[in-house]
């Protein structure tokens, strides 16, 4: 814990120098070698992001500068435990060390293609499949089981987790297109729609501050500091296809525009955009 603290506290010192010198915290815009379906963040503070793009996946150990491609896989969907990355792509599951260069991949029968862990010390996922059903495995991406996910209309395409309080439910939020970001506080037994959220096509929470909610919709980033009560338009963009937070550092936050990697070092609040 104390190592996190100070850690952490190093980033925030240098993020107030950048900011006093820059006006802002921000960071410019990276390439990436795909558009991307999903990104997540390692909790290994070395800046490993992975990102999948259908018939590839890449890995970059140092925040997006450089990208190498996974060995022989494919890959829709991808969420961190502590030590192990894992990859859906509908019809297997892939799991391997955070830095990785090729998977163990397996048959899946439930076509699961996107996933999300609510805190990486679980073996706990949720995931969707095509028709954008919800489903659960406590066994590190084994063993699916549908949810019940009362009140979530179909056709959902992308989804994320936190767990705040040890002692109480996971939140699932499931971004829904045109019909919005849906919320489960029951470990997503059942849903409601956020009533202020955007038209969102992905949606990204870290558990460094389970309140905190990035979306991308068709006009731009999104961001929410209250558990989605509110959002707040926080980059005009259009074509954000995946977003992500750091699990272990909610103050670095990425989105994928293309072949282009958006970068934050402020919670989401400011980005800067290419050109």
């Amino acid at each position: 814990m104390r190592e996190m603290v100070e850690r952490k506290s190093v980033f925030v010192v240098i993020l107030a120098v950048l900011g006093s010198a820059c006006g802002q915290a921000r960071e410019a815009p990276v390439a990436i070698p795909a558009r991307a379906t999903a990104l997540a963040i390692a909790p290994d503070y070395a800046g490993t992001i992975w990102a999948t793009a259908g018939s590839h996946v890449y890995r970059s150990h140092d925040g997006g500068h450089t990208w190498r491609r996974v060995a022989h896989t494919d890959g829709s969907g991808v969420a961190f435990l502590e030590k192990q990355v894992v990859l859906v792509d509908g019809g297997r599951v892939g799991v391997a060390g955070l830095g990785a260069t090729r998977l163990a991949e397996r048959p899946e029968p439930r076509s699961i293609v996107a996933v999300a862990t609510p805190y990486y010390r679980t073996n706990r996922l949720y995931g969707l499949d095509p028709a954008g059903r919800l489903w659960l495995s406590v066994r590190d991406g084994r063993r699916w089981v549908a949810l019940r996910a009362a009140g979530l209309p179909a056709g959902c395409g992308a989804l994320a987790a936190v767990r705040g309080d040890p002692l109480r439910p996971d939140a699932v939020y499931v971004a829904c297109g045109e019909r919005g970001i849906w919320r489960s506080g029951d470990f997503g037994a059942s849903f409601k729609r956020l009533p202020s959220a955007p038209a969102a096509s992905a949606v990204a929470t870290t558990t460094d501050d389970h309140t905190r909610l990035l979306a991308a919709a068709p006009d731009g980033l999104y961001l929410s500091t209250d558990a989605g009560r509110r959002f707040r338009r926080v980059a005009r963009v259009a074509g954000v296809s995946a977003v992500a937070f750091d699990l272990r550092n909610y103050l670095v936050a990425y989105a994928a525009l293309d072949r282009t990697l958006l970068r934050s070092a402020d919670g989401g609040v400011t980005w800067q955009l290419p050109g």
